[in-house]
């Protein structure tokens, strides 16, 4: 999300409305019923309920008390708000009962918000249906959940809820903001947080800002360089246990389902259509704003409105090992994936895999703000239906930030096109339109993926379009990802350290063993006997930056090194390495030749001094592609390419990235 965050307001008191005395306990595993269409205010029993929330709010609800509203009334301009918390086994619960519809709480703008919780825990919120749609925009929620400055609040669920038409101030963000259903964390002196959380089976329609919505003040950390919420920081203290499931969300003013400040939230099965439909900062699908271990997974999002982000999901700031898997994004106006990390901050480790993209537009990979690290972009289909820029790497991401392996980029108009310079593409498929700036790809295929139907997907369990055919040349052609999960988008089984079909269905159930990738975001140069960093930029550092535009030159400045030539490099830890793969220099020209290594000779250490007999050596061709070699594997932390002569007989050596195999 770009950052463009909005001044804190000043927020009303919430801790109202307690009394000078206080209000009645009630006895444990008692139920109250409420009927807002009784004519006499009654005493709280199903023969004779009460009329209004007023006795509830007036109560303190002890375990396993239940507040039951009858089926088919409505309750107008009311809040309820009953006071006390359940406890470990014995949830407190609010629900309805009778029969035909859900009750009707109509808060017509006259409360902040519809049903409130503030310092309360293990309660449970089902079979509502809640509005709140006042004369003007203010700020105001249907369901709102409220800690401040009071430890863990343990066991929420929120079951069958309906909630529309809230009119609330679109462009406020954050804390104080409007939404469908608001889980929030206040104060500054004692770290507080949610845990257990659960959103399931709900409907949120016609909502500003957030449809469901989580945040804290509690989000400082060195991860995070840029926190928003002033004086009113404190140390971070993410939500946990949170999941948001099975639940409906359309057309939203801003952000549909964002899991803000947490650790280890899930998001899966819900259908997202229709968000930024009115607010007018950026917004996105689905996504996490300074969160850990995010799994986003098994969700349709479509509907963004506007390429002031608009794309279906998002990575942005402070974002640490989520992944998105499994999800289906189409007719979005602004993408399929914002990639966006903050100046300063830490945005790593993340993944990306066996999602489907139909007709998304705007960028469907827009790579802005600061550098994301160490984000890989795997087995995944892209049809691209409509005019769209597949890729805007805008803020000089490199391979070291973003790779892309696997993917089907299945290009179905001639409109498009690419800004994807510096990234790190490997056996990726480019099939149908070429636009500009296709990228590189030294295991590149252009052939026909054999795709069922592509471009007539209908919904994420309609995707069959996007299988693979027998005989494709996708097949078994793909390169072994590390920890690739255990299926592909059709729930067909994923075996690591097997060569994966491309795309996002694999077909082939036979394993062609693979080499893997040994990750290089750990990567540093121990020794290289030259560089050249006069004439041009030809640090041997660029050898592993993922940028194939860059290379690795021996020096030349004021007389050529002698052969031979060799770079050392540390991997940052112990890995089994069993083969290498190095890509010559891919510029044109007279001088594109320069520095192809023939002879070579490959080490692996354990510590980076005794280096023993060479794992391989031989003669590489001398052609542009990509050369690959494979040995016994040898275990080490120290990797050793020695280049003994170059193809032409000059004294140079050069090379554009240098990979490790397991």
């Amino acid at each position: 999300m770009r950052l463009l965050r909005t001044s804190l307001l000043t927020l009303p008191l919430l801790a109202t409305a307690v009394l000078a005395a206080a209000p009645p306990a009630a006895a444990a595993n008692t139920s109250y019923y409420v009927d807002c269409s009784a004519t006499a205010a009654g005493s709280g029993t199903e023969a004779s309920p009460w009329n209004s929330f007023a006795p509830v709010n007036s109560r303190t609800f002890t375990s396993g008390d239940r507040v039951l509203i009858r089926r088919g009334t409505t309750c107008v301009g009311q809040q309820l708000w009953p006071k006390g918390s359940g406890a470990a086994g014995a949830a407190n619960i609010i629900d309805a009962y009778g029969t035909g519809a859900k009750p009707v709480l109509a808060g017509n703008g006259a409360v902040d918000d519809v049903v409130k919780l503030y310092n309360q825990q293990h309660w449970e919120i089902r079979n509502l249906d809640i509005s709140n749609k006042g004369a003007a925009p203010a700020a105001r929620r249907g369901v709102h959940i409220i800690r401040e400055n009071s430890g863990t609040g343990t066991y929420y669920r929120i079951t069958g809820v309906d909630v529309h038409d809230v009119n609330g101030v679109q462009n406020k963000k954050d804390d104080n903001a409007s939404a469908g259903i608001f889980f929030e964390v206040l104060g500054n002196t004692t770290p507080t947080k949610f845990d257990d959380v659960v959103i399931s089976g709900s409907t949120v329609r016609a909502v500003d800002r957030y449809g469901i919505h989580f945040w804290t003040r509690w989000m400082t950390r060195p991860e995070l360089a840029n926190p928003n919420c002033g004086a009113t920081c404190g140390t971070w203290t993410p939500q946990t246990r949170v999941v948001v499931r099975g639940n409906t969300v359309t057309d939203i003013g801003g952000d549909a389902i964002v899991v803000h400040h947490t650790q280890s939230a899930l998001v899966e099965n819900n259908r997202v259509d229709g968000f930024r439909m009115r607010d007018t900062n950026c917004a996105a699908g689905i996504w996490g704003w300074n969160i850990n271990d995010a799994l986003f997974q098994f969700n349709e999002v479509s509907g963004g409105r506007s390429t002031c982000d608009g794309q279906g999901f998002d990575l942005d700031e402070g974002n640490i090992r989520t992944i998105y898997q499994y999800n289906y994004s189409h007719d979005n106006e602004g993408g399929f994936i914002l990639l966006c990390n903050g100046g300063g901050s830490t945005t790593r480790d993340n993944i990306v895999r066996y999602n489907i993209s139909q007709n998304d537009r705007g960028q469907i990979f827009d790579l802005i703000c600061g550098k994301i690290t160490n984000t890989k972009i795997y087995n995944n289909v892209f049809y691209v239906g409509q005019a769209a820029q597949i890729i805007n790497n805008s803020n000089g991401s490199t391979g070291a930030n973003a790779e892309f392996y696997n993917n089907i980029f299945y290009v179905d108009n001639g409109q498009s096109s690419y800004n994807a310079g510096g990234l790190l593409f490997h056996a990726n498929t480019f099939y149908g339109q070429h636009p500009a700036g296709e990228p590189f790809d030294p295991a590149k295929s252009t052939a026909d993926p054999l795709l069922v139907a592509p471009g007539t997907a209908t919904s994420i369990g309609n995707a069959g379009g996007y299988r693979l055919r027998a005989g494709s040349p996708a097949l078994a052609s793909g390169q072994a990802m590390p920890g690739p999960g255990s299926r592909d988008y059709f729930g067909g089984p994923v075996t690591t350290g097997c060569r994966p079909d491309r795309g996002a269905h694999q077909l082939s159930t036979t394993c062609t063993a693979g080499p893997t990738l040994i990750s290089r975001d750990r990567w540093s140069l121990k020794y290289a006997d030259s560089q050249e960093t006069t004439g041009e930029n030809g640090a041997a550092v660029n050898a592993f930056d993922g940028n194939t535009a860059t290379i690795w030159h021996t020096g030349y400045s004021g007389g050529n090194a002698p052969m031979p030539h060799e770079i050392q490099i540390n991997m940052g830890t112990s890995q089994s390495v069993s083969g290498l793969r190095y890509l010559p220099r891919q510029d044109s020209g007279a001088g594109a030749a320069n520095g192809r290594i023939g002879q070579y000779e490959i080490y692996v250490s354990a510590d980076g001094v005794t280096w023993g007999a060479a794992v391989a050596t031989g003669t590489f061709a001398g052609t542009a592609a990509q050369k690959e070699v494979r040995f016994t594997a040898k275990t080490g932390q120290y990797l050793r390419l020695r280049a003994l002569s170059e193809v032409g007989g000059n004294p140079w050596t050069t090379a554009a990235e240098i990979h490790a195999l397991s």
